[in-house]
């Protein structure tokens, strides 16, 4: 993969982000919330087909305690 993988992932990060964005000016907090969600569980999902499930539990787990160290 290299350095295009990574700007490709990148990339599709701002997409998301930027699709939150979008949806938080439009439609509010609670629609991107739920937006968030949906995607998370969507990623979840696609892990898990593809990496089994303790991979996607560790990625969720990572999240979850690099949330706890920002909040």
């Amino acid at each position: 993969s290299g350095m295009a993988g990574d700007s490709d992932s990148n990339q599709d990060v701002n997409v998301v982000i930027s699709t939150l964005n979008a949806v938080y000016r439009r439609d509010g907090a609670d629609v991107a919330v739920e937006t968030a969600k949906h995607m998370i569980a969507a990623a979840a999902a696609l892990l898990t087909c593809e990496q089994g499930p303790d991979e996607t539990r560790r990625i969720l787990q990572i999240v979850g305690v690099a949330q706890g160290k920002a909040s």
